[in-house]
């Protein structure tokens, strides 16, 4: 073996064998998909190529809204973070869970310097054998303070936790690990959070649900500039009182907060990214004077705009400055100490190749004397269940 080679097989993960399995309608997936080496995501994608089901750890950033056919399911690891989605705002902290139903707009804000975030997305198809007619159904599936410790959530970030691993472990049973957790995440979700037919918004007039994008898109283009209501409802052909229900049906939050959102996403960055003074930071993101810009700062981050540029360390500039999801690595052990904690005690039983420190040779010397016991008793259950001769 070559050098190279030496040092790729010494530093990366090994990929698992390929295999397929049977979902939903018959769907053949790529069990395995495609998956970083040094980062924790994952995606099993189907034969034709398309994403069935995706797991990652990342970074939450600035304000931004997008929708999928996916559902989706956020577990805060780290920090606090606002969601905006299905006419509500959600506060999650550290430990919370959420659920975001199939093809829902919605927007993720970090609300603390570092919010980190444990995320699967899925195909409502995968659910059908089990629940028919669940693609016209949805979820409701929030945690907070009062319940976030119950038994239900508990299992569900369990299951989350030992499918992410598992897609990073060199032991043999890292693929029933990863089925078990699937199919018990998928048991106690239907089972826990019984879908509910959908929402009005989602039988709303497909030409609503176009224009409404359309208005999101002029707003991202435009929020320097003096915008109001009666001109974007204007704009579309709609009254204001009719613009303004609309726009929280699908967005989560009203217009003006969505638009102060967007505003202060830009200001953000700019504190990141420049020595402007805060005053022409405010004038050129469409504040319309400082106080106003210092309130609505205050009330989404809890700090002024001068404590946030003190706080920012050189990774959050980073995430803010690219707009695009910055992956938490494997070799994040703050992130794995958290998944590790969620998992057990079923991970113990899975030793990852994640690297997990120094092992000292007492500790190796157990886990022999553990993994050869073991072994022997899996002897002896094998003798004792085969035919006599």
């Amino acid at each position: 073996m070559s050098k190279v080679a030496r040092r790729k097989s010494k530093n990366h993960l090994k990929r698992p064998a390929k295999r397929t399995v049977k979902v939903g309608e018959g769907a053949i997936v790529n069990k395995w998909g495609n998956y970083s080496m040094d980062q924790l995501n994952y995606t099993i994608q189907r034969e034709d190529g398309k994403p069935f089901l995706r797991e990652y750890v990342y970074h939450i950033g600035s304000f931004h809204y997008n929708w999928h056919r996916e559902i989706e399911l956020l577990c805060v690891l780290t920090g606090r973070v606002e969601v905006c989605a299905e006419g509500r705002v959600y506060e999650l902290e550290e430990d919370d869970l959420l659920l975001i139903n199939a093809n829902v707009g919605h927007a993720t804000l970090s609300r603390a310097v570092d919010s980190t975030v444990m995320l699967l997305r899925i195909e409502p198809s995968f659910f059908k054998s089990a629940c028919p007619g669940f693609e016209r159904s949805q979820i409701q599936l929030y945690s907070n303070k009062d319940n976030r410790g119950e038994l239900r959530f508990v299992t569900i970030r369990r299951c989350m936790a030992l499918m992410l691993l598992s897609k990073f472990s060199g032991d043999p049973l890292s693929a029933l690990a990863f089925d078990s957790a699937l199919y018990t995440f998928a048991w106690m979700l239907l089972r826990n959070f019984p879908p509910q037919p959908q929402s009005a918004a989602a039988y709303s007039d497909k030409a609503d649900e176009k224009n409404v994008h359309e208005m999101i898109r002029y707003l991202e283009e435009q929020y320097r500039e003096k915008i109001t209501l009666q001109d974007m409802a204007k704009r579309w052909n709609y009254s204001s009182t009719y613009a303004s229900q609309l726009f929280k049906e699908y967005v989560g939050i009203n217009f003006y907060d969505y638009l102060t959102r967007i505003r202060l996403r830009q200001a953000t960055r700019d504190l990141s990214e420049t020595n402007r003074k805060i005053l022409d930071i405010a004038a050129e993101n469409g504040f319309q004077d400082l106080k106003s810009f210092n309130t609505k700062f205050r009330e989404i981050f809890g700090r002024s705009p001068s404590d946030y540029r003190k706080s920012l360390t050189e990774e959050h500039v980073r995430y803010d400055a690219t707009f695009k999801k910055v992956f938490v690595t494997v070799g994040d052990e703050a992130a794995l100490q958290k998944l590790r904690a969620y998992a057990a005690p079923e991970w113990s039983l899975l030793p990852p190749s994640i690297p997990d420190g120094e092992s000292t040779k007492e500790e190796e010397l157990a886990r022999s004397e553990e993994l050869a016991s073991l072994a022997a008793q899996l002897r002896e259950i094998a003798d004792r269940i085969s035919p006599s001769s």
